[in-house]
């Protein structure tokens, strides 16, 4: 109950599952719109080959199964070469 690391844990989840309650549907309004799937596939900056970093995230509504990707999420839109699979196996 008092160890620091556990109490910063619970900390950052209980963050997220206010985000997630606060996140609203933009179809039918119901709380709770949040990331259901994450797509790989953030080209290369080399060979423009698709690597295993983040491309988009996928929302969904837990109520009328709403949809909305989110592309480069990280506003990032390469990879470094060091994190593809064909140049830097």
């Amino acid at each position: 109950m008092n160890n620091p690391t556990r109490m910063k844990v619970i900390e950052r989840a209980s963050i997220k599952l206010a985000e997630k309650v606060n996140s609203i549907c933009p179809e039918c309004n119901t709380p709770g719109f949040g990331i259901t799937d994450v797509k790989p596939g953030l080209p290369c900056e080399l060979c423009n080959y698709p690597t295993r970093s983040t491309l988009s995230y996928i929302y969904t509504c837990i109520k009328c199964t709403h949809t909305k990707e989110d592309n480069y999420p990280n506003k990032k839109y390469v990879e470094d070469p060091m994190c593809c699979d064909n140049c830097n196996p």
